[in-house]
């Protein structure tokens, strides 16, 4: 595990795992630098999918939108096909349309156990996902 003072991230059987906890901000800096570790630990082939974890309540900053997007372009571009978003429901919604671009499945869920489990699953069906109303 890479710790920062604003974010964790760290890989887990090819699947990058990126956590914000309470109190996150991004700045513009934090911005590149997350997008720095971003591109060093999605070697391409070494990471298949992606899970978001947002424990903030914080909004997203217009930095941190930038790098969200950004670091799902480069995913795509190394090979990334799943990313999970894990959050309270307003976070999860956000995440989703945020990093809803071409070529990329995104699903969202309630317990980053279930997102680990989707992750993981180069075959599951996305119909097993989980989107609780709260």
């Amino acid at each position: 595990m890479e710790p920062s003072e604003r974010w964790l991230l760290r890989v887990e059987d090819d699947v990058l795992v990126v956590e914000f906890p309470h109190g996150t901000g991004l700045s513009p800096a934090d911005g590149e630098a997350l997008l720095d570790r971003w591109r060093s630990a999605t070697t391409p082939g070494e990471v298949e999918a992606v899970i978001i974890i947002v424990r903030t309540s914080r909004p997203c900053s217009d930095a941190g939108r930038r790098a969200l997007r950004e670091s799902a372009q480069i995913a795509v571009a190394r090979g990334v096909e799943r990313f999970a978003v894990v959050g309270e429901r307003s976070k999860r919604r956000y995440l989703k349309r945020t990093i809803d671009v071409e070529d990329i499945e995104v699903e969202a869920f309630n317990d980053p156990s279930a997102a680990a489990t989707w992750a993981s699953s180069v075959d599951s069906d996305s119909s097993s996902s989980i989107e609780t109303t709260l």
